[in-house]
């Protein structure tokens, strides 16, 4: 089973098209997210979760990094038990 670093890179790979992601990735420069993909994200964010995020949380300048979204999901306690 995947854990919540694992899924949230898994995502940012499918959207990016490259398979080279880690945390330290940048969502805009490495990861290449434009706003449309930032918004893509945090739907597949919450669908994959079953979370749902608080408007405060979805300022595309607060994410910075893949581990942004990492820390993001694990505030909300995302879990991949579905």
């Amino acid at each position: 089973m995947m854990n919540v670093k694992e899924k949230v890179l898994s995502i940012l790979t499918e959207l990016s098209g490259s398979d080279e992601i880690s945390e330290n990735s940048s969502l805009l420069t490495d990861i290449h997210l434009d706003s449309l993909g930032m918004v893509t994200l945090l739907v597949e964010l919450e669908d994959t979760f079953g979370i749902t995020l608080d408007e405060s949380d979805m300022n595309p300048f607060d994410l910075i990094t893949a581990a942004d979204v990492i820390l993001l999901v694990e505030k909300y306690g995302g879990d991949t038990d579905e």
